[in-house]
């Protein structure tokens, strides 16, 4: 078991700013150091010197406090890394007069992201190596449950928590929600769109509405298609103990292919949150688009359902917001049953862009991205929570 890091331990790289001394040595020192030990370990070039460009960051983005309570403040142009999480003055100022305290939670969410994506080679070979694979971090609202009773999981903690990975295999994790709880958080959501456009002479970012329906098919992956993948993105599935399908997505009015997908799971990290009605799972996947072709794949039909049964009919409202984060709301109907699913999409451009300027020195939102994220989640979770104190 990895032990938990002390707050006197050394900070994260991440976590470092430009002009920031840190054991006799700067960010650029430490990174040089870093540079020259990886270069002596792995000699081949780096991939993301292979990636294209990502797509530029918002000019303005809003820091983290911006976002409390859902209500957006004046989005304040962050051209630091120290200004992307506020200061703190009066009161707030600790007895050491730190400029600022981080959050345990949007911390851990930053380690978790770092390790998996930013400084993850494989991925970021994968990446390189085809404009068709893209790594996706997601966020989903639901429910920790136990395996034993499928009753929510509780603990000594009465407040938001990161779970331990040990607890993976006692407990699972439920995204759903119910009709009532989806059609309050379509009008609470379509509230925000209405007071963020321009003509109401808002000073929030604009949110961009999108209403979509769509059929998924699922199909397994053959040797022979398996053999048609980059090499690294095959290490990383034959990594996996997880069966490879490849996800084949059609508009479900015109019939329009939007897209043959294999989505390969890489790492989850799960937040408990007691005092609302929904816990919270991060999730990094690797989004495959399959090079084809479609003809000559085999179905997948489990037993006792038809192949029109493992179709996905999904309605989905989507709110995009700040060139960063989309926000999806899906009615998934299948065999007869629906459910309802809330999530948030993080730009993984932005992402990896945010993690490319601190490997190169330079100032970052990387933290300020991942505080955004965490924001969100807490935001529409408390948003649905009734009023009055919970169990």
């Amino acid at each position: 078991m990895s032990r938990k890091r002390k707050r006197h331990d050394p900070k994260p790289i991440w976590a470092i700013r430009e002009d920031e001394v840190v054991n006799g040595e700067t960010l650029q020192m430490h990174l040089n150091v870093r540079q020259q030990q990886q270069q002596q370990q792995h000699p081949q070039p780096q991939p993301q010197q292979s990636r294209p460009s990502p797509s530029p960051q918002p000019r303005h983005q809003p820091t983290p406090d911006a976002m409390r309570n859902g209500h957006a403040r004046p989005n304040i142009p962050t051209a630091s890394y120290a200004a992307s999480s506020g200061e703190l003055s009066g009161y707030e100022r600790p007895i050491s007069n730190d400029r600022r305290v981080y959050d345990e939670i949007p911390r851990k969410v930053c380690d978790f992201l770092w390790n998996n994506v930013i400084q993850n080679a494989l991925v970021r070979k994968a990446i390189s190596e085809s404009p068709g694979t893209n790594v996706e971090v997601e966020a989903r609202w639901g429910q920790i449950l136990q395996r034993d009773s499928n009753n929510r999981a509780t603990g000594m903690h009465q407040t938001e928590c990161v779970v331990s990975s040990q607890y993976g295999e006692l407990t699972k994790f439920e995204s759903t929600m119910t009709m009532i709880q989806h059609r309050k958080m379509n009008k609470y959501l379509n509230e925000q769109v209405a007071q963020s456009q321009p003509d109401k002479n808002s000073d929030r970012a604009q949110i961009n509405y999108k209403h979509t329906f769509d059929t998924d098919q699922f199909f397994e992956l053959d040797q022979e298609g398996f053999m048609r993948l980059p090499p690294a993105t095959r290490e990383i599935i034959g990594q996996s103990k997880q069966r490879a399908r490849i996800r084949v997505t059609h508009d479900s009015k015109t019939g329009e292919q939007r897209g043959a997908i294999i989505k390969q799971k890489l790492a989850n990290l799960e937040i408990s949150s007691p005092q609302t009605e929904w816990d919270y799972r991060i999730g990094v996947n690797l989004e495959i688009e399959f090079p084809g072709p479609l003809e000559g794949l085999k179905e997948v039909v489990e037993t006792g359902k038809s192949p029109e049964a493992m179709k996905r009919h999904k309605d989905r409202v989507s709110y995009a917001f700040l060139d960063a984060y989309q926000i999806d709301l899906t009615q998934v109907a299948q065999g007869g049953h629906k459910n309802h699913e809330l999530e948030l999409e993080m730009n993984a451009d932005v992402l990896l862009e945010s993690g490319d300027k601190i490997l190169a020195g330079q100032s970052s939102n990387f933290e300020s991205l991942v505080n955004g994220m965490i924001n969100n989640l807490r935001v529409l979770s408390r948003e649905i929570t009734p009023a009055g104190p919970s169990a």
